[in-house]
């Protein structure tokens, strides 16, 4: 009899677990209340598999993103949906595994490229600069903790990397930034190398949006006059030519 009630409630739930997820995708985003400021349109196929043409989020598009659920991480418990978005070179593009578990959110082989051109744009902050290059994260494991992580394991590069601006352009070259996680602050080691300037130090984002950063900037004799002049304005030069930078605040 308990083998018997066992199996009828696998069925049952696996019957569950059937309706839903053919269940049509734009039936089930009716039933959600999103915020105001994010759209979804154009939405196609099913909870297990679908596709949407954009996501808008604050005047920030992300377009052709497709989904395909786990329908094994649904039976353990969690829920587990690979996606895919964006594939014009002007875009944001990415793939990877996006789930959650008693746990909370977790992030796996994940890959997210854009323009820093792009990423200016999106973050809707005049800034008095032209950026170049491609900018790349990559997030191997993310495990959702207190404030922050639990876990992580990434890293940011952006490559071919420069700056114009009316002082003068600075050539970035490539730029990478290690990504960790101690005791739930997200912690960022940076590194930065070019024949005009050098860049080395941590940067922190820890509780209640609590940020820092302390770096160490050298410049070469190739960085133009006008901006390493100005430098002066960032920290004061020591016997070896380095610039030290101290930076706090709250985003």
């Amino acid at each position: 009899m308990r083998n018997k009630l066992i199996g009828l409630c696998f069925v049952i739930v696996t019957y569950g677990f059937f309706l839903v997820g053919t269940l049509p995708a734009t039936l089930a985003l009716s039933y959600v209340s999103l915020p105001a400021n994010v759209m979804i349109t154009q939405v196609d196929g099913t909870v297990w598999q679908g596709e949407a043409k954009r996501i808008s989020f604050n005047n920030i598009d992300v377009e052709d993103i497709r989904w395909d659920t786990s329908v094994l991480a649904l039976l353990t418990g969690s829920a587990q949906v690979y996606v895919e978005f964006g594939r014009g070179k002007n875009s944001l593009r990415g793939r990877g595994e996006l789930g959650y578990s008693s746990a909370g959110v977790y992030v796996q082989d994940f890959t997210a490229t854009a323009s820093s051109e792009w990423l200016v744009r999106a973050s809707n902050v005049p800034l008095p600069v032209t950026t170049m290059g491609n900018v790349k994260l990559t997030i191997a494991e993310m495990r959702q903790g207190q404030p922050w992580c639990a876990q992580l394991d990434g890293q940011l590069n952006w490559s071919n990397a420069a700056i114009e601006s009316l002082l003068g352009n600075v050539e970035i070259d490539s730029a990478v930034a290690i990504l960790t996680c101690d005791n739930g602050a997200i912690v960022a080691n940076i590194k930065q190398s070019s024949t005009q300037l050098k860049i080395s130090g941590i940067a922190k984002l820890e509780n209640n949006g609590k940020y820092s950063l302390s770096a160490v900037l050298v410049p070469s004799n190739e960085l133009p006059q006008s901006i390493r002049s100005n430098l002066r304005y960032v920290g004061k030069e020591n016997a070896k030519g380095e610039y030290k930078v101290h930076y706090a605040g709250r985003i």
